[in-house]
């Protein structure tokens, strides 16, 4: 009886030690996330209704959670604790299109266990719009002639008579004229999110009514949806995106040079839009006070301090020429600067010890 007492003890023992070795796992309380749309959401214009808007949810690791129209999303995800990201899309577009604006949001969300999180979404427009008109004499004397617009992710044919706006990603798109078999960039647009723009292409009037490709010149009249303002040039007829082709060619936009602090004697493209900065603000309209810098941005009519990147002008012949005070007519002046990348100047990304600039 004793040998069977002990033998027992001993079994339990072993079972509590191997207990202490390989505990149990605790079980976690889930995370949980909400999701709503703002009433600017509910209420902005879109082609698409609400309903049938696309909602992505994923895990950091990129396992599909959740992918469904927005009213077959459930009231609430239970999750386990982790990072989330959450995107919701109109529609998903594979690459340029007509009559396509894309709106949505994206967030990444962080829950920890037994948090109840509540994730607000507004839906803004995502991609970008670009309307051509094209004058009756740029048919005329180009009547054999096609258009195309190019971006990184594909290009669209566009008909002379074409009247619907073609939508992109954010970033450059070409205007290309293929006549009599040769193909010549036109004019070269960066657009932003949220921007639709109306190009007026036609022939300037010094130019006769029929010339070859390689001599014409055009004038162009840029639009948008927020403010009218008109950009012209004469084309030489050469590949490029302004007079002759562009300054610098290296050069980088305002929205890639916003993300490159840290980087030295960077060239940077874009329009002096305003100035007298402050580290909550600036101006867009003048008259302006201050000499000692500006703001630029990838559209002539940006307002948004947001997109914007600040310039120091320091003492020198830079500032005698660019400043604002002195030279009013610079404000929607393309221009190109050379200087170096910082992470916040005036709390914006900023350009600083400039060393050189292209009108």
């Amino acid at each position: 009886m004793e040998t069977k007492v002990t033998f027992l003890a001993m079994a339990i023992s072993a079972v509590l030690f191997t207990s202490c070795l390989s505990p149990v796992p605790a079980v976690h309380d889930p995370a949980v996330l909400r999701l709503s749309l703002s009433d600017e959401a509910l209420t902005r214009a879109s082609n698409v209704f609400i309903a049938d808007y696309v909602l992505s949810l994923k895990s950091a690791g990129g396992k599909s959670v959740f992918k469904g129209r927005w009213e077959e999303c459930p009231a609430q995800f239970e999750l386990e604790p982790g990072s989330y990201y959450v995107s919701l899309v109109s529609e998903e577009l594979e690459g340029p299109a007509f009559d396509c604006p894309q709106f949505g949001d994206s967030r990444t969300v962080n829950l920890t266990e037994g948090q109840v999180a509540d994730v607000e979404l507004v839906a803004t427009q995502l991609n970008s719009g670009l309307r051509l008109l094209v004058s009756d004499a740029f048919v005329a004397s180009y009547k054999e002639g096609s258009l195309f617009l190019r971006s990184a992710e594909g290009t669209l044919a566009f008909g002379y008579g074409e009247s619907r706006t073609a939508f992109f990603s954010p970033g450059p798109v070409s205007i290309l004229l293929n006549h009599k078999g040769k193909t010549t960039v036109v004019h070269t647009l960066e657009l932003s999110a949220g921007q639709i723009f109306t190009l007026r292409l036609g022939l300037s009037e010094t130019m006769p009514s029929a010339v070859p490709v390689s001599g014409i010149g055009l004038t162009v009249r840029i639009d948008t949806t927020r403010v009218w303002t008109e950009d012209s040039y004469a084309w030489d007829g050469s590949s490029g995106s302004g007079n002759g082709g562009p300054q610098v060619p290296s050069a980088v936009s305002v929205a890639t040079a916003r993300g490159m602090a840290g980087s030295k004697g960077v060239w940077v493209c874009g329009y002096i839009v305003g100035g007298d900065l402050s580290s909550k603000s600036c101006s867009f309209e003048g008259p302006f006070s201050a000499r000692t810098n500006l703001v630029i941005a990838d559209s002539a009519t940006c307002s948004d301090r947001d997109r914007c990147m600040s310039v120091q002008l320091s003492v020198g012949d830079i500032r005698n020429v660019l400043n604002l005070v002195d030279n009013p007519s610079m404000l929607g002046r393309k221009v190109w600067l050379r200087g170096d990348v910082v992470e916040a100047y005036y709390k914006l990304p900023g350009l600083q010890n400039l060393s050189d600039y292209r009108l």
